[in-house]
């Protein structure tokens, strides 16, 4: 761990994952260039002209994926990307990374007959935002039925554009094609199980075909939604 600019890191149990999930918090107020080297990974060109959050947020994440690789036995392995901007994972490794302002996390599994892996954390949408951004994440009836909800409906609504991060995180190492928030609907929640359920409204390849359900797992913490699907 390196500091000020990631400032903890912990190993998480999240759902009965049967692999390793890892958090840390960062400040890109203290992130510096020279934090790349610190750790033995290069700035990669894409990042050359990016603005320093992008920068704090790429290497948090990467600095996330050695830690949890190295437990798997890759030890100080750098992960690129691919020409698709997917992360080239070592083979048999199946891992997802997200972050939001101030965390990322990173979940990894070997494969070992399980499929795919989505993780996402997002921070709690505004409720003008959340109006102004609803049509493009669900559809008018599952709006309606978010509505009728007793929680808050900003709340809700980045629970569910969270989940459906996951589900493309998930699944697009096996599709290999982009699809969109509305070809996924949000067909069920429970907040005693910290479960929802999600279901396939287009045929994306014949093993994830329309009317395929997922079941994922959510965490609410003050201000932060965090879902995962693994399956």
């Amino acid at each position: 761990m390196f500091s000020p600019f990631i400032t903890d890191l912990e190993f998480l149990t999240f759902a009965d994952y049967p692999g390793l999930i890892a958090r840390c918090c960062f400040s890109t107020a203290a992130y510096r260039d020279e934090a790349f080297p610190l750790v033995g990974i290069d700035l990669p060109e894409h990042l050359v002209s990016a603005v320093p959050k992008r920068r704090a947020e790429y290497l948090a994440g990467r600095y996330l994926a050695r830690q949890v690789l190295g437990e798997l036995g890759h030890h100080n392995f750098t992960l690129l990307r691919g020409e698709d901007r997917a992360p080239l994972w070592p083979q048999g490794i199946a891992g997802a990374i997200s972050h939001n302002t101030d965390m990322a996390l990173c979940a990894v599994h070997r494969e070992n007959g399980m499929g795919g892996i989505g993780i996402d954390v997002e921070t709690r949408m505004l409720s003008k935002r959340a109006e102004a951004l609803w049509s493009g994440i669900v559809s008018k009836e599952e709006c309606a039925w978010l509505r009728q909800q007793p929680q808050a409906f900003d709340q809700l609504l980045t629970l569910v554009f969270s989940a459906k991060e996951s589900l493309f995180k998930a699944l697009y190492p096996q599709v290999r094609h982009y699809f969109d928030f509305l070809d996924a609907r949000f067909i069920q929640l429970n907040l005693q199980q910290q479960t929802f359920e999600l279901e396939l409204l287009k045929t994306l390849t014949p093993q994830c075909h329309i009317g395929r359900r997922f079941t994922g797992h959510f965490l609410f913490e003050d201000d932060t939604i965090t879902t995962m699907i693994y399956f």
